[in-house]
Parts: structure tokens; sequence; C-alpha cells
């Protein structure tokens, strides 16, 4: 049954270490199927197994991908000290996720907040990252930015 189907962790460290080395996903599935005795000894479907390395996969960013982000990032705070970011990374120092508010926003969050809609349904980028905005409404009516984001997932921890 779905529900009782797990990736554990000696196996989600196998899937990674042989993706690292550069194992297709179909052979890794393969590989692994073999080490533990066959594919009905996985605890898991093969499809399982390549949507944990197809996800682990769009979360790794170039190094001068990341370089790039966070010197803009600096450079944005350098010129506005009430600019705010924060990223978040996972035990493997992958981008996770991206939170940004200029400080022309943190003015506006103050005045509005009190209605905000968080919106993600623009279209993912090269990552497959989700950007969403937070959206407050001011007194006339109008939409407001009050921050954004960039989100490896569209679950409550993220």
């Amino acid at each position: 049954m779905a529900g009782h189907k797990l990736l554990s962790k000696s196996l989600k460290r196998a899937l990674t270490a042989k993706y690292i080395v550069g194992l297709r996903p179909s052979k890794n599935i393969r590989v692994v199927q073999v080490l533990v005795g066959g594919p009905e000894n996985l605890g898991c479907t093969p499809k399982d197994c390549k949507n944990y390395i197809l996800k682990s996969k769009k979360l790794q960013l170039q190094e001068e991908d990341a370089q790039s982000l966070l010197k803009f990032f600096n450079n944005m705070q350098q010129k506005d000290k009430k600019f705010y970011y924060s990223v978040d990374v996972d035990s493997f120092g992958r981008l996770r996720n991206i939170v940004w508010v200029h400080s022309h926003s943190k003015g506006e969050y103050e005045e509005f907040h009190d209605v905000i809609c968080i919106d993600t349904i623009y279209v993912m980028n090269r990552y497959n990252m989700s950007f969403a905005s937070f959206v407050g409404v001011n007194q006339r009516m109008q939409f407001v930015l009050l921050g954004c984001a960039l989100m490896s997932s569209e679950d409550i921890t993220s």
C-alpha cells in the first residue's frame, strides 16, 4: 500500500552515493535492488527511488549560481541596510528555500498586514523551484508586494 512505502536512510544514502558517482537513475535502482536481494526487498517501488533521485538532483545548484545569488543579496544589503534575505540549505549544503524582502515592503507590511496571501502559481525555474510572492491588500483594495521566495517544495515546513 502507498502509505507503507518507505525509503530507509540507508537506501537514500546508497541512491545518493551512486548518483554522485554518475550512475543514471535506472542503473542506480537496479544496483540497489541487487544489493538488497531483489525488488521485493526494496521496501518501495522503483518509481519511488527514481523520484527521490530526481528530487535530490533538482536541489543541486552549481557553485557559481549560489555564489552569484549571495553576492547579489549582499550588494542589495549594502545599498539598503533594511533589505532582508534568508537562505535555507539542507544537511548536504544544497539550497532548499530563499526568502527576500525589500525595505519598502517591510513598511507596507507594518501598515497592511491584516490580509496576507502566499501565491505559488508561477512557473517553476530551471531548478524546479516554485516562485512564491507574499501579497497584502492596502486601504484602496490594491495588492502590495510584501516579499518573495524560491521554494524547493510547497509544504508547511518550506
